[in-house]
């Protein structure tokens, strides 16, 4: 299989400046394999849904379901728990292209061979919830949350395969079973699996970019505590 390339082309780049070259040779090269397949980014703004729309030895363009997260390096994570330090080189609507900044075995990236078995894109957002027994509504702090299901952390003990109510703050009410739980953790499996769509806007929702992460102070709040 030919290897990707890194040639610039065009005698204006050098006089362009290094961003303006380092973006001509990114679009340049060859890709070796059209991918678009489900990942997940992990940023300074929060963990998002992604697109992996195809790859090469140099790197790798993303397509998001809403706008580019505004971070310049982040780590892109496959659906086998593989993860990838990656820069972005250029950006466009709801796409971008980004550079590893590892060298990446190109056969284990392209099949995601690893020792565990794929799972759906899990997001570990840190938000409060509401599960809802009847006329009963038990606050419980969601953990992460994935397209087929929830992790939650809960003060009291839920039933087991018993269809609840479940409402992260300020989104619609999803239906779901405790199919697990192991001390205050316990596992929801949604009754009607989210759409990728619906994944990514509810991301974005939880973690609007600029937006402090937990346990972070917004810009100037440590100044007016003081």
């Amino acid at each position: 299989m030919t290897k990707a390339t890194c040639t610039a082309k065009g005698p204006d780049l050098a006089e362009a400046g290094p961003s303006a070259m380092d973006e001509a040779a990114f679009r340049a090269a060859r890709r070796r394999t059209l991918m678009l397949r489900s990942a997940k980014v992990v940023c300074a703004s929060g963990e998002y849904v992604c697109i992996v729309r195809d790859v090469c030895e140099i790197g790798t363009t993303l397509s998001f379901l809403h706008d580019v997260p505004p971070d310049d390096r982040m780590i892109l994570a496959l659906g086998n728990g593989l993860t990838y330090p990656v820069e972005r080189v250029w950006s466009g609507k709801r796409q971008a292209g980004y550079r590893f900044g590892a060298q990446v075995i190109m056969d284990e990236f392209l099949h995601e061979r690893a020792p565990f078995e794929l799972r759906p894109i899990r997001l570990a957002i840190l938000a409060p919830a509401y599960l809802i027994d009847g006329r009963e509504r038990h606050a419980v702090q969601l953990l992460n949350v994935s397209t087929h299901g929830a992790l939650f952390e809960s003060a009291h003990e839920h039933a087991l395969l018993r269809l609840f109510g479940f409402q992260i703050s300020g989104m619609p009410q999803y239906l779901g079973q405790v199919c697990w739980r192991e001390g205050h953790q316990h596992g929801l499996r949604f009754q009607h699996p989210l759409a990728l769509q619906e994944l990514a806007e509810l991301a974005l929702a939880l973690q609007p970019f600029g937006a402090p992460r937990p346990g972070e102070h917004a810009p100037g709040e440590a100044a007016r505590a003081a």
